[in-house]
Order: C-alpha cells, then structure tokens, then sequence
C-alpha cells in the first residue's frame, strides 16, 4: 500500500542572509529536500516584510504550507548602537507581519529563528566587521527561537 504524502510548501523568509543560504545549500545541493517538497527562498528584493501588503501578497503568490522565519533587519555592533530603535521596530513590524500572515493562510508550522547581529566563534578583540572571512554557524535552540505549531 502506497502511501500519499502531502504537498509541503517550505516558505523561507531571509532566505539570502548566512542561515538562509546555509539551509539553501542543504536543501538544493546536499539532497536535504524530501519528495512533495518545494521550497521557496525569499529575499528582501521579493518584498518589503515591514509591510503587511507586500507580506501577504508574498503569501497569496507561494501558499506555504510550513514557514522558516529567518528574515530581520541586521547589522553590525556599531550600527546596533548607533540604531537601536530602528532595529526594534523594523524587527517588531517584519515578525508581526508574516507570524499573523502565515495564521491567516493556516500555515501548518512556522519556525521563527531570529538574530539581528552574529559574531565568528573565534576572533581577535575588539571585532573589526572587516576582518570576518568565514562564520562557523552551530544552531541550538535559544531563549529567542520559537516554534509555533
């Protein structure tokens, strides 16, 4: 007996930043998709996620199933401190539009991974933003990750 598996739309928002990119890689060239999958990558050139119209048509166009939130505003430690208002607020607009989107749409699961600053795991201090080459990335579940089911 054959059995029928559903159609999984994966929506990946901040699909071009450093995770984004890392789970495109093992999605596309490691094999990582299952069958019935299709996943989208989105950048910030798809649509501006600070607007809820643009967020929704985003969501109207691909009708994802399942939502991998990686999208915010980001930037170096400096320009945390010099913005960190504008930060907040971009980040506050960007998570409310597209968690109360993909509720509107019945999305089935989203998985919210947010960051808006990363430092490599071995450096020199204080931190030149110039001097960062390569990132070595390990995911754990944090305090500020958050998975709605």
């Amino acid at each position: 007996m054959e059995v029928k598996v559903d159609p999984k739309r994966v929506l990946v928002t901040g699909g071009s930043g450093l995770v984004g990119k890392a789970i495109e890689r093992i999605v596309m060239e490691e094999g990582g998709a299952r069958e019935g999958e299709e996943w989208i990558f989105l950048s910030s050139k798809d649509a501006d996620l600070t607007n809820a119209a643009q967020t929704r048509a985003i969501f109207e166009k691909h009708r994802p199933t399942h939502v991998i939130h990686l999208a915010a505003m980001v930037g170096g430690l400096f320009r945390h401190l010099r913005q960190n208002l504008d930060f907040w607020r971009q980040n506050v607009a960007i998570n409310d539009n597209v968690l109360h989107t993909a509720h509107e749409f019945g999305v089935v699961k989203v998985v919210s991974c947010l960051s808006t600053c990363i430092f490599p795991d071995k450096t020199t201090y204080p931190i030149d933003e110039t001097m960062v080459h390569t990132l070595n990335i390990v995911l754990f579940p944090q305090p500020h990750m958050a998975v709605f089911t």
